[in-house]
């Protein structure tokens, strides 16, 4: 029997998904705590209940402000900067835990995310995959529109693709058109990658309305705190860049306001396929 959760902590980085979260948090849990830990949302939550705001790494204060509420389940969202770990002041948990964070770091993101993970396991701390906890309110659950074979083709041409890369710790998205890898989604994430599509279409002379946003989990990858992540934003990059498929996993993929975003796939006509 699934144990009932009764208490949680978001720690949010970048995006709006952890601040469309807090409020969900809130309305479902007592007792609760927001960290703040972006870059870009510090002042979207000024004066909110239970949101602490700290640096990345700062273990000790998270730890503390975790023990004050009592809390022992944690949940991660959002974007996150990897530090620059030569600059980082160590308290008495990090110095604990630099040397494997150090060494997680050289071999890529998704190491960086498991030694953490395994940090506050350590420390006595339950690591929750936010679908888990919300499994209706932000998972797509209906296909629309019907993709040709061809669009399926591309499809699993994305999807082999994304999961050779995987091994390099690298993209969780990629665009195909008309059998034409047209991009890779590398640092710069999925937003600015689809805003080179139109001119990369116009240098094949394919600027029609075509194409496949492929956006998957890398392969092994830990959904307890790196989940790929689809929004509003995506659709309207999509429609701007002349894109008509959203390929997704079913499972594993979190989006931002669900309801809006099934009204804005039937204005700008866009294909959502979901992947099993």
């Amino acid at each position: 029997m699934k144990k009932k959760i009764d208490n949680l902590a978001l720690i949010g980085g970048d995006n709006d998904l952890p601040l469309f979260a807090y409020n969900s948090i809130k309305r479902k849990y007592k007792n609760f705590v927001y960290i703040d830990i972006s870059n870009n949302n510090n002042n979207k939550l000024l004066n909110s209940k239970h949101v602490y705001k700290l640096k990345i790494f700062e273990l000790e204060k998270c730890i503390n402000i975790l023990k004050k509420y009592k809390i022992n389940q944690l949940c991660f969202l959002g974007d996150v900067s990897r530090p620059n770990f030569s600059k980082l002041t160590l308290d008495n948990i990090l110095s604990k835990y630099i040397s494997k964070l150090v060494i997680a770091s050289k071999l890529g993101d998704a190491k960086v995310l498991d030694c953490i993970i395994d940090i506050f396991n350590n420390e006595g701390y339950q690591t929750n995959s936010f679908i888990d906890l919300f499994p209706n309110e932000y998972i797509l659950d209906k296909a629309f529109l019907n993709i040709s074979e061809d669009e399926k083709n591309d499809v699993n041409k994305g999807i082999s693709l994304l999961n050779s890369l995987s091994k390099y710790d690298n993209a969780q998205s990629c665009v195909i058109s008309n059998g034409y890898v047209l991009a890779i989604e590398a640092a710069e994430g999925t937003d600015k990658m689809l805003s080179r599509i139109n001119s990369i279409k116009k240098k094949i002379s394919r600027s029609v309305v075509e194409g496949i946003l492929v956006k998957m989990p890398k392969v092994n990858q830990s959904l307890k705190i790196d989940l790929p992540t689809v929004g509003l934003t995506t659709l309207e990059m999509m429609h701007k860049n002349k894109l008509n498929v959203l390929a997704i996993s079913k499972n594993s993929t979190i989006v931002v306001e669900k309801i809006k975003f099934y009204k804005a796939l039937i204005k700008y006509k866009i294909k959502l396929h979901l992947v099993d």
